[in-house]
């Protein structure tokens, strides 16, 4: 009778331990899906604020050598100042989202 009282009880302690376990392990895949969506999504934006500020840079050279300011340097300027607040807006995003 022990030895079933025994067993039974071993069965529960581990069915428990291995359902929290679980439930652990599927919180943090999830908190970490979360985590790295973000990342690839500053990445993103990050590469796109490089682009436009290299488009920028280059509308400038090209001005500065033709000593003439082009229809180049306005889109290079306008994409420049969207790239920027979208970033702006992801980071405020962000920092509103953590706890």
């Amino acid at each position: 009778m022990t030895a079933i009282i025994i067993s039974i009880s071993a069965s529960l302690i581990s069915g428990s331990a291995i359902f929290l376990l679980q439930r652990y392990f599927k919180r943090k895949d999830m908190a970490d899906e979360k985590r790295n969506s973000a990342l690839a999504r500053e990445n993103f934006l990050v590469l796109k604020t490089l682009n436009a500020v290299g488009k920028l840079t280059y509308a400038n050279a090209l001005a500065i050598q033709n000593k003439t300011v082009n229809g180049q340097m306005h889109d290079a300027m306008e994409t420049y100042a969207e790239v920027n607040d979208e970033l702006y807006n992801y980071l405020l995003e962000q920092n509103a989202n953590k706890k």
